[in-house]
C-alpha cells in the first residue's frame, strides 16, 4: 500500500488489502468517506484516489453501498481480531487491546460518524448492518469498562460505568474528526496519539495504580514507534 494510505490506516487494518484493484478501491473510498462523509464521495473520485479507471470500480462494486458494506465486515473481522481474549486478567493486554480497539474505531469512523438514513434505502441489509455496528460498539465499550472494574483495572462505581463508557465511546467516534479541524497542521499519528491520551485522561482517576504505570510505558512505545516511522 502506498504511504498516502499508511498515513491515514493503522497496520492492523491495512493488512486487509492486498495491491488487487478490488482492494486498493476498498482502501481508498475508506480513506475519503472517513475525510469527506459517505454522501460527498464521488465514484470517480475514489477511482482517481486509488488510481484505477472508474469502469473498473464498477466492476468491483455497483455502488457506494457496496463499500460501505465490505467495510462493515473488515471492521468486524479486525475488531475481533483485536478483541479475541475478552476475558484476559492481564492488565497490558487489556490496556492494549483498548489501544488498539480505537485505533480501529479511528480507521473506520466515517461508520459511527455518518447518518445513513438519508443516504440509504429505509431497512435495507446495510442500513440494519450500520445500526447493528454501532450497537454492538456500544455495548463492547461498557463491556470492556466493567471487565476492568471487575478484575481491579479500574475503580468505577456501577453508577458511573455507563457514563464513563459513553464518555471514551464519543471521543472514539468523534475524536479524530475534531482534533483535525482543531489542529490541521498536526500529523495524523499525532492526532491518534493525542486521542489515547484522551481516554486516559478520563480513566486516570479510576486506574489501578499498576495500570498507571503500564498506560505510560505503553504511550511511550507508541510515541516511540511513530517517531521512528516518521524518520
Amino acid at each position: 500500500m502506498s504511504d498516502t494510505l499508511s498515513n491515514h490506516i493503522t497496520s492492523n487494518t491495512l493488512k486487509f488489502f492486498s495491491k488487487k484493484t478490488r482492494d486498493r478501491v476498498l482502501a481508498s473510498s475508506l480513506v475519503l468517506f472517513n475525510e469527506r462523509g459517505f454522501s460527498n464521495v464521488t465514484t470517480a473520485s475514489i477511482a482517481k484516489h486509488a488510481n484505477v479507471l472508474e469502469g473498473s470500480l464498477w466492476y468491483h462494486f455497483n455502488t457506494k453501498k457496496d463499500l460501505l458494506a465490505e467495510h462493515l465486515k473488515i471492521l468486524t473481522d479486525v475488531f475481533s481480531i483485536e478483541n479475541k481474549i475478552v476475558g484476559s486478567k492481564d492488565f497490558k493486554s487489556i490496556i492494549n487491546g483498548i489501544f488498539n480497539s480505537y485505533e480501529i474505531l479511528w480507521d473506520f469512523r466515517y461508520i459511527l460518524r455518518d447518518d445513513f438514513q438519508n443516504t440509504l434505502q429505509k431497512n435495507c441489509d446495510v442500513l440494519i448492518s450500520v445500526k447493528r455496528t454501532n450497537n454492538y460498539l456500544d455495548e463492547w465499550a461498557d463491556e470492556r469498562i466493567r471487565h476492568s472494574s471487575k478484575i481491579g483495572l479500574l475503580n468505577i462505581d456501577s453508577k458511573n460505568i455507563e457514563n464513563i463508557s459513553e464518555i471514551i465511546l464519543i471521543i472514539g467516534r468523534y475524536w479524530m474528526d475534531f482534533s483535525k479541524k482543531k489542529y490541521p497542521n498536526e500529523s495524523i499519528s499525532n492526532l491518534r496519539l493525542n486521542g489515547l491520551n484522551q481516554i486516559i485522561t478520563v480513566l486516570s482517576p479510576f486506574l489501578n495504580p499498576a495500570a498507571k504505570s503500564i498506560v505510560s510505558g505503553l504511550l511511550i512505545t507508541r510515541d516511540q514507534f511513530k517517531t521512528e516511522n516518521i524518520k
